[in-house]
């Protein structure tokens, strides 16, 4: 009897404990880590639509296209794609640079039972603790370099550009965020200042997050700057290329007035001096 006892308590766990499968977990830690700051699983809208039965509504290849290249399921003129694309404000989901198998996870893990148990509580719309109070003027220091990211992320006008920064402006890298918060959103600046999604900043930025209060300046910096006129900035820089080009014929100029008075005074010489051609 003792024996059979034991067996029992060995077969049983085995059979009736049973763990979330491998690609359910790692897509847990996948949709936690690139999805959770736009999306919810049962707690509503939030910069994106709430994903709870996504998988009922949308053939599984079309969500494993949208996830994989959500700006090629926009540009075809897919109708679902753009109808989502209205619904929330222009807010396009960017490329998460995800590979075939962790997509197949994230979709395994939408599907499974572990997804609604992880619905979001009350307060995940609503967080206790407002946001915080971000400085313009702090967020243009930490946008050109002049205040460092407390963990040495590149400041971020090594690739972007905005109004309100002195010429010659920032990078060519990334897209220019003049009226980026005005186009996007409150919501949407803060979820993407948070994750620092796109596939060219994770590598940098995945161990180098920023700070909450460096969030709330850069935000409040963009904010700002949204409402500033890029015309200002444009036309500083098209009289800056004038003078330049200004001050360079100037310079041209003198140049090759100095040289012909030294040709003129070389054959003024010549021909005044003893023996010389006349």
């Amino acid at each position: 009897m003792i024996v059979l006892v034991l067996i029992l308590l060995i077969i049983l766990p085995s059979g009736l404990w049973v763990s979330p499968a491998p690609a359910v977990e790692s897509g847990k830690a996948l949709f936690e880590g690139r999805c959770s700051p736009c999306h919810t699983i049962g707690g509503g809208a939030k910069v994106g639509p709430d994903l709870r039965g996504i998988t009922n509504l949308r053939p599984e290849n079309w969500l494993s296209d949208f996830i994989s290249n959500p700006e090629k399921m926009f540009q075809s003129g897919d109708p679902y794609a753009n109808n989502l694309l209205s619904k929330f404000g222009g807010v396009r989901m960017p490329a998460l640079g995800l590979s075939e198998q962790q997509v197949s996870e994230i979709l395994d893990y939408l599907k499974s039972p572990a997804a609604p148990s992880q619905a979001a509580a009350p307060t995940r719309e609503a967080p206790s603790t407002a946001p915080l109070a971000g400085s313009p003027e702090k967020g243009e220091k930490l946008f050109v370099g002049l205040i460092s990211f407390e963990n040495a992320g590149p400041p971020c006008v090594s690739c972007h550009q905005i109004s309100g920064i002195p010429f010659p402006g920032g990078g060519k890298l990334g897209p220019d965020l003049a009226g980026a918060y005005t186009k996007f959103g409150a919501p949407a600046v803060q979820s993407i200042l948070a994750t620092l999604p796109f596939p060219t900043m994770r590598p940098i930025f995945d161990d180098r997050p920023l700070t909450l209060l460096e969030q709330a300046n850069l935000a409040a910096f963009f904010r700002e700057a949204s409402t500033e006129s890029t015309e200002d900035n444009t036309a500083s820089i098209v009289l800056s290329e004038i003078a330049g080009f200004i001050i360079l014929l100037i310079l041209a100029g003198c140049a090759w007035h100095h040289r012909l008075l030294t040709v003129r005074r070389g054959l003024v010489e010549e021909r005044t001096k003893p023996g010389g051609r006349s």
